[in-house]
């Protein structure tokens, strides 16, 4: 944990902390000296919300709520933003806030006053909450890495199959229209030549065939809202190995990298840079952090393992710098630092409007060494 930044100017008003459950909702609510002055717990309804909210400004107080970004918190976030506007409503990180999710004395209404008090003292973590086209092109993006690893396990397992029986094909026949009819031959005489096997194969097949058209519809649907976003289509011109889905996960799941202070802030957002421990002058380095969005580190490490595909263009120097880094240590971690310095890059994007350098980040795609 790092170093408390400068004590901000506390608020001048009442300070709520709100533990959302679907049923019921715990409420802590500070005044400005930081005093518990109201605590109780009501059911998950707008309707209470809002009276609740009446309640505590119908002697003219300003209302600043907190709330945590797990479960079923949306809602309630759009009612407040809409009752008391985005800069009144805060949205706290749960991984970082550990002295809730540590605590051992958890109950919900210590998790209310924490964050209320949290939020008093102006040192509440604060989550990204997309809102608007932004949060539409986050659930879409989602829904197709879903279907995408739903597909992935599926063909694992028909190909596992297929292996029993001493069969297979080539991994290129997935994309190709001929591949395709060609897979699907091969089920047919798998399924009226061997029993239940080639039963449970030729229905492997069948889902297979209806993922094909849920990865199609929601890549329509990624395509549509990404065209809502100019950074999405520069992220896709610039950096090596981002395409469409890459590009729209990222954005879409960190918003525009320009609020972050730093391009290492970006990075560490990401969960990819590593942790570190120092005590009596010795400092060891630790695995990464996996903090912030898995869909975000998912997208990244996909750019990096489509670079290693290359045989020419850009991805080629990306394919080139793993394969050196690989001689000192494991390549997975290579690829890891690979794809952090794609997320320093697309900060330095949008923050300083920099080209993304190549040759600086990466060096030039020097001859494949032998590893």
């Amino acid at each position: 944990m790092q170093k408390l930044r400068r004590h901000r100017q506390r608020f001048k008003g009442l300070s709520v902390g709100l533990d959302l459950h679907n049923q019921y909702t715990q409420v802590s609510v500070l005044d400005e000296a930081g005093d518990e002055c109201r605590v109780e717990r009501i059911v998950s309804q707008p309707q209470l919300l809002g009276r609740l909210i009446d309640q505590l400004t119908a002697a003219g107080s300003a209302v600043q709520v907190a709330l945590e970004a797990s479960g079923c918190f949306l809602w309630a976030y759009d009612w407040l933003v809409g009752r008391l506007g985005r800069e009144h409503v805060h949205v706290a990180a749960p991984s970082k806030v550990r002295v809730i999710a540590q605590s051992q004395e958890k109950t919900d209404a210590n998790d209310a006053w924490w964050l209320a008090y949290l939020l008093w003292e102006g040192r509440l973590p604060q989550a990204f909450v997309a809102e608007g086209d932004l949060r539409e092109l986050r659930i879409a993006s989602r829904e197709l890495r879903s279907v995408i690893d739903q597909r992935s396990d599926l063909m694992r397992q028909m190909r596992s199959h297929l292996r029993q029986l001493g069969l297979t094909f080539a991994k290129r026949d997935w994309a190709s229209v001929i591949g395709h009819h060609r897979i699907a031959d091969l089920v047919a005489q798998t399924e009226a030549t061997h029993g239940t096997r080639g039963q449970v194969i030729a229905r492997l097949w069948t889902r297979i065939e209806q993922m094909d058209q849920q990865v199609a519809h929601w890549r329509d649907q990624v395509k549509a809202w990404s065209s809502k976003f100019d950074q999405i289509r520069l992220m896709q011109q610039q950096l090596p190995g981002v395409g469409p889905t890459i590009a729209a996960a990222v954005f879409a799941e960190l918003g525009d990298p320009a609020r972050y202070r730093s391009a290492k802030a970006y990075a560490k957002a990401t969960g990819l840079t590593p942790g570190y421990r120092e005590s009596g002058g010795r400092r060891s380095k630790l695995h990464i952090t996996r903090a912030g969005s898995t869909h975000v580190r998912w997208a990244l490490t996909r750019a990096v393992l489509a670079c290693m595909r290359c045989r020419q263009g850009p991805g080629l120097a990306v394919q080139r710098w793993v394969e050196r880094r690989s001689r000192r240590q494991a390549k997975k971690a290579a690829m890891v630092a690979a794809a952090r310095k794609l997320a320093e890059g697309v900060w330095r994007l949008f923050a300083w409007g920099e080209t993304f350098d190549l040759a600086r980040a990466f060096g030039p795609p020097y001859p494949k060494l032998n590893v």
